[in-house]
């Protein structure tokens, strides 16, 4: 594992004063003169997003400009980071230390780590994805696994599981080429059906499989996360929190500071677990074998959304409260809830954003998904996920093209295997025996979002580019608020049917 700093935040002023002294230098500066001014330069404390931080947060209360204050907090680093210490740990402020922003390279971290990392909602990820990448079979062992004796027992699965992951790749590739023969005779088509099959073949790597990406979070964010992992029950997941407070601890010791685990962090996932397993007994009880009949269920959601819609568009352009609107948009038959509705929303394209107001629809999801899957869908962060551990008793998920290719034996063999591993593990460290389960296995989740939100993941994941598993759940996700509010989620479709449903509404609407 490694973690890279790879950039912040810096006040562009200053640093355009290090770039002129050293234009001024490079005529006739001695080696030693400069080997002093690159030392300085190196160490140089005023290029710390700390001064950010200390400068905006003066904005309140002291009647300079900006600049003025920017100027004097980077003259004098010590005095903004006592300033820092005072306003964002002793008085709360804890926005401030929004205003420094950190990019981090995160290296050779296993994908179960990854859903660890990214449940930090405030942050921007970019990772290494496996649907375009060939995999080259590298992962990681866990500390857990190695120290019950079960270390070659782990590495003979994972290379089981990788050789069936090449086995995948060549037997669908082999299947597309032959189904697609046009595409296979171009360049450019073959390196598409390529990408197809690594995209399924992939259902079968374990969660132990190493990945990459790159970070950017401020320092509250950043500092949250530290504390967060340090508690972990998995070792890797720990040492990436010592990685990423190294990194970054030295250039920001003023906004960066309480990273040390609290009871509240390490003791109340599992008080929780004991007070819900007495007073639930039947929580702890496992669901039967196989899949379930219907992965997305829609567990809560206003039956009277288009009306409340219609609400929010009356409170939000008039003068009425919104207890007011309600009953105006109450009193106003379905038509006319339509056409307000279809009116605010004639004009959007696909690259914008659906009207706020949509934000007052609350819907609550309960869905049963893959790894790949979830791995997608944990990228949405404006939406609560909550993720339950991953079950083999929900079965797996089989891409399509492998059953057409009938590779289906070959990836059953494959998960379970994983599985037969799985329930050796758990039986002695619960947690470290998801590592050696795969992309194919499943877990639930309950996902809380807005209508907008909603609005937002169709677009992206309902597109024809969008990856199947993650479109079929998106698009069971909107069916199921359509079938009680089709006037609501009358736009929400990927970008590619954009422009023609737009154009059939407001074609139906103008000529009512």
């Amino acid at each position: 594992m490694k973690v890279i700093l790879s950039g912040m935040n810096v006040d562009r002023e200053r640093l355009n004063e290090y770039r002129n002294r050293a234009a001024r230098l490079m005529d006739d500066l001695a080696p030693e003169e400069a080997e002093a001014f690159f030392r300085e330069f190196s160490d140089a404390e005023d290029l710390t997003p700390e001064t950010f931080s200390a400068a905006y947060a003066r904005i309140s209360r002291d009647p300079r400009s900006v600049d003025e204050l920017r100027d004097d907090a980077v003259r004098e680093v010590d005095r903004a980071r006592r300033s820092n210490e005072s306003i964002i740990f002793g008085l709360g402020h804890s926005s401030v230390a929004e205003h420094a922003v950190f990019n981090l390279d995160i290296i050779d971290i296993t994908r179960r780590a990854v859903e660890e990392l990214q449940r930090s909602r405030l942050a921007s990820y970019t990772e290494k994805s496996q649907r375009y990448i060939t995999l080259t079979d590298d992962y990681h062992l866990p500390q857990e696994v190695a120290e019950i004796g079960m270390a070659d027992y782990f590495r003979n699965t994972v290379k089981q599981l990788n050789e069936s992951y090449h086995r995948l790749h060549t037997g669908l590739l082999d299947y597309l080429e032959e189904k697609y023969p046009d595409m296979a005779r171009d360049k450019k088509g073959k390196v598409l059906l390529d990408g197809w099959a690594k995209e399924d073949a992939r259902y079968v790597v374990p969660l132990a499989t190493l990945t990459q990406l790159g970070m950017t979070a401020n320092a509250r964010v950043l500092e949250m996360t530290i504390r967060r992992l340090a508690a972990h029950h998995l070792a890797e997941v720990r040492e990436l929190s010592r990685e990423i407070f190294n990194a970054v601890s030295h250039h920001a010791p003023s906004v960066i500071k309480y990273t040390t685990p609290t009871p509240y962090d390490t003791e109340t996932e599992g008080v929780i677990r004991d007070v819900v397993s007495r007073m639930v007994p039947d929580a702890a009880t496992t669901h039967p074998a196989g899949p379930p009949d219907r992965q997305v269920t829609l567990v809560d959601y206003p039956n009277d959304a288009d009306t409340r819609l219609a609400a929010a568009f009356i409170a939000s352009h008039g003068d009425l409260d919104y207890l007011t609107a309600l009953k105006q948009a109450q009193s106003l038959d379905a038509e006319a809830v339509r056409e307000l509705i279809l009116t605010a929303l004639s004009r959007m394209e696909s690259y914008d954003r659906a009207p706020r107001e949509l934000e007052m629809i609350p819907l609550t999801f309960e869905a049963v998904v893959s790894s790949s899957c979830f791995g997608q869908l944990k990228r949405h962060r404006m939406a609560t996920i909550l993720p339950s551990p991953y079950d083999p008793t929900l079965g797996v998920t089989v891409p399509p093209t492998i059953s057409e290719a009938g590779l289906e034996k070959t990836m059953m063999e494959a998960t379970d295997v994983s599985e037969s591993v799985h329930e050796s593990i758990t039986k002695r460290i619960p947690d470290a025996g998801e590592y050696i389960l795969t992309n194919a296995h499943r877990r639930k989740v309950l996902v809380s979002m807005n209508l907008r939100e909603l609005y937002h993941v169709a677009r992206l994941r309902m597109d024809e580019t969008a990856q199947w598993d993650i479109r079929y759940l998106t698009e069971e996700m909107v069916r199921c608020v359509a079938e009680k509010s089709p006037v609501a989620t009358a736009l929400a479709v990927g970008k590619d049917a954009f422009e023609h449903t737009r154009s059939k509404l407001y074609t139906s609407l103008v000529t009512k």
